[in-house]
């Protein structure tokens, strides 16, 4: 059974699926003490969740390690990956370029290793504990329709899907069939290849976090101790962000590590880490542009999730869980909507999970949203007993202002500003680690 991370800091949220069926399955489950009423009804479950644990993404910081973690860890059900059209599977040239790279060892960049593959298999036994056994709330055996599981087009992110599926159903015989977008048109992360204005606000970003770090004493000092372990005599700075990707590959896959790279370094380097992307991908309220930056990169995410559980409500949806395979820069954006502290980099397989519950009293009914993440209930603002607050609430209090349609994020990406300060370089699409 899957075990939760030990995360202090941690929480996380979020989930969008392409539906593709005509099938009615938004069935129920009771639940007492779910809210305030004890009859309350489980209606609808959306999980995303981060990749498991993959091969280096840097190319520096690792020098001397063996890559010899990949391979298949286990037979995994397979999968029929179509467009959000429902057409063939689009090439991702991300995704390409990263798998023609090979390294020491025989992983490619960013393959998602063994270790991975197990993490997954052991988040989609949680969910097959909680909703198959303990909830009677998905069938006990595979049905089409029942599971809708989208994955940004990334070689990690479909393997961690697969390895989810498996461990749900891992009796399956059949293709489950899961959806995936072009690079252009993904909104799992800040994507700015489809958004001019999400370019020119990220680029805005980087000037000022450049700017900031600059002047921050604690990153300064931080960044000598490294250079110190690490025997980097160079007026190069250190890139954290590369960093923290190769210690913390290096260590979950038991590899050794450099010598004096303490635990307590180790925290301060993620820390450091976690504070650069943050301020990329979900930005503090007092930084100016995070309304806009939030609402353009993932906009259409959050409200693709309340729309499901709208959809849900009214009688519509098509399946009773929808799984969302992407990355830390979609958890990261998701969180900070949701008023938790990202002090830390989210783990791998770190996942978010929103149930959608309903009650009837007096002959209404009432739509309550309950989040787990990583397999906890989250406490927030205006909850009622039971972890849960009500739908209404949920949209209004945390993803009103960051909420766009297609059509108005298409709008809004034609708008253009002059810069008072120079833009940093780089305009790529965050598509996480």
């Amino acid at each position: 059974m899957w075990r939760t991370p030990c995360l202090t800091l941690l929480q996380q949220a979020a989930t969008y699926i392409y539906t593709q069926r005509s099938v009615s399955l938004c069935q129920s489950q009771r639940l007492g003490n779910s809210t305030t009423d004890p009859s309350a009804q489980l209606k609808l479950v959306q999980v995303v969740f981060r990749h498991g644990a993959r091969s280096p993404l840097t190319k520096r910081y690792w020098e001397g390690q063996e890559w010899d973690v990949c391979g298949k860890a286990f037979e995994p059900v397979k999968l029929e990956i179509r467009s959000l059209d429902g057409g063939e599977q689009p090439v991702s040239g991300h995704d390409q370029a990263q798998r023609n790279i090979k390294l020491p060892g025989g992983c490619h960049k960013g393959e998602l290793t063994k270790l991975g593959q197990q993490q997954a298999r052991e988040v989609g036994e949680w969910l097959r504990q909680r909703y198959v056994q303990d909830l009677s709330f998905l069938p006990a055996q595979y049905e089409d329709g029942a599971v809708s599981g989208r994955t940004t087009n990334f070689s990690r992110t479909i393997a961690t899907l697969q390895g989810v599926l498996t461990g749900l159903y891992p009796q399956v015989a059949q293709p489950i069939p899961v959806a995936t977008a072009s690079d252009i048109d993904e909104i799992m992360f800040a994507n700015v290849l489809s958004c001019e204005r999400l370019a020119d606000v990220m680029k805005r970003a980087r000037y000022e976090l450049r700017e900031s770090r600059e002047k921050d004493e604690h990153a300064m000092q931080l960044q000598q101790k490294v250079k110190d372990v690490l025997g980097d005599k160079s007026d190069d700075s250190i890139a954290f962000l590369d960093l923290h990707d190769a210690m913390t590959v290096i260590k979950s896959h038991n590899k050794k590590l450099p010598e004096g790279m303490t635990e307590d370094l180790l925290m301060d380097i993620n820390r450091e880490a976690s504070k650069r992307m943050i301020a990329l991908v979900a930005p503090g309220i007092e930084l100016s542009h995070r309304e806009e930056l939030l609402k353009l990169s993932m906009g259409r995410m959050f409200d693709s999730v309340v729309q499901r559980m709208r959809q849900c409500a009214d009688g519509e949806s098509k399946h009773q869980m929808y799984m969302y395979s992407g990355h830390d820069t979609t958890i990261m954006p998701l969180l900070a909507t949701l008023g938790q502290d990202i002090a830390t980099w989210p783990p791998y397989v770190s996942n978010v999970i929103f149930e959608m519950w309903e009650s009837q009293k007096d002959g209404k009914k009432q739509e309550y949203v309950k989040v787990l993440v990583n397999g906890k209930e989250v406490d927030l603002p205006d909850m009622l007993p039971g972890h849960v607050c009500t739908l209404e609430s949920f949209q209004n209090a945390f993803w009103k202002t960051f909420i766009v349609t297609e059509e108005e994020r298409q709008e809004a990406c034609t708008l253009t500003f002059e810069h008072e300060q120079p833009a940093a370089s780089g305009g790529d699409s965050l598509s996480g680690f």
